[in-house]
């Protein structure tokens, strides 16, 4: 049985106030808001590099990569009450650079094929954790895995994901409603 959670919007406001806080004790210096920001966030920033690698590595260095930008950019971020809009901005130009910079001949298809990619005994366990999961996840296209995780795990609205992933709204609403149509027939076929 798939169970998603999801934040209602009383839950996702509260997380984003704890956030920017977060974000303005570092931005003076606090390492202990770096380490209470990645207690809070890490599984959402950790999901959203999986959903655009499918590589629990890459996925991991990633994930500790963003929070070593986040403290370096800390003074720089302006509360406009979206923090996890501007974390996952950082995380997808990390994703953007390790892309342009990998000499790998290894297609992304190839790697999300890969089982072995997505197994862990780590923090990662937490995120991907059963077989079912990944078998659920391999049925969707990397947009539309990735607009699931941004909208399920991390709570972000659609038009948020539209402006982050740089496409239209509309696409991203068409791809969400196909990808749970998706999961819902191979969820359905799943328990026959």
């Amino acid at each position: 049985m798939l169970i998603l959670f999801t934040y209602s919007d009383y839950d996702l406001n509260e997380k984003s106030t704890l956030i920017e806080k977060c974000i303005a004790n570092i931005a003076m210096g606090s390492t202990a808001a770096l380490g209470e920001l990645y207690s809070l966030i890490k599984g959402d920033v950790y999901a959203y590099a999986l959903s655009k690698l499918a590589n629990k590595q890459n996925a991991e260095d990633i994930t500790h990569d963003t929070f070593v930008q986040i403290y370096k950019n800390a003074p720089a971020y302006k509360p406009q009450g979206k923090p996890l809009a501007w974390i996952f901005t950082i995380e997808l130009n990390l994703i953007k650079r390790l892309f342009q910079l990998s000499a790998r001949s290894v297609s992304y298809e190839q790697t999300f094929n890969d089982d072995r990619a997505l197994g862990g005994e780590d923090f990662s366990e937490s995120v991907v954790n059963s077989e079912f999961l990944r078998s659920v996840l391999k049925v969707l296209s990397p947009n539309e895995r990735e607009i699931v995780v941004l909208h399920i795990n991390s709570g972000l609205k659609h038009r948020e994901i539209a402006n982050l992933l740089h496409m239209p709204l509309a696409t991203v609403l068409s791809k969400y409603a196909r990808a749970i149509k998706k999961l819902q027939i191979y969820i359905k076929e799943g328990l026959k």
